[in-house]
């Protein structure tokens, strides 16, 4: 089974620009824990920002969420996958990296989001996945 199988096709995005309040308030209306980072202009993945990036470098730091951008604390080396990766393979690259939540990419843009919820959901959860979730629980990087 393939990414593009399971992956969400209609991903909420957030340009680099974006208030870290707006983006807070996208993930809680859509309740989402991240959201890709894409250039205002070409649109193209430059980051991601997750619920753990908003409370670690702005919240923690009582900066403002009302002037803060998603480009100033997002993870800009975000791990990618494309829809053509294995979810197995996928759950792999998850559980070694230790994220939750992948952007898919096609020539550097966002089309599409997958999480390990996904991945759990899929009809066909191989042994392997199952292993690889299971890393991921016991913090584990092979």
């Amino acid at each position: 089974m393939k990414i593009k199988d399971i992956m969400n096709t209609d991903p909420i995005t957030v340009s680099e620009n974006s208030t870290v309040k707006y983006a807070a308030e996208l993930m809680t209306k859509n309740d989402i824990g991240a959201v890709p980072v894409t250039d205002s202009k070409s649109g193209r993945l430059k980051g991601i920002l997750t619920d753990r990036d908003i409370i670690l470098r702005c919240i923690s730091k009582d900066l403002n969420t009302n002037t803060i951008t998603a480009g100033d604390i997002m993870t800009t080396k975000t791990v990618t996958v494309c829809p053509e990766n294995s979810v197995t393979e996928s759950a792999r690259i998850m559980a070694k990296n230790q994220i939750r939540r992948l952007p898919v990419c096609e020539n550097g843009k966002v089309v599409g989001m997958v999480s390990l919820g996904d991945i759990s959901r899929s009809k066909l959860m191989f042994a392997e996945t199952a292993s690889a979730f299971c890393d991921i629980c016991n913090g584990e990087d092979e």
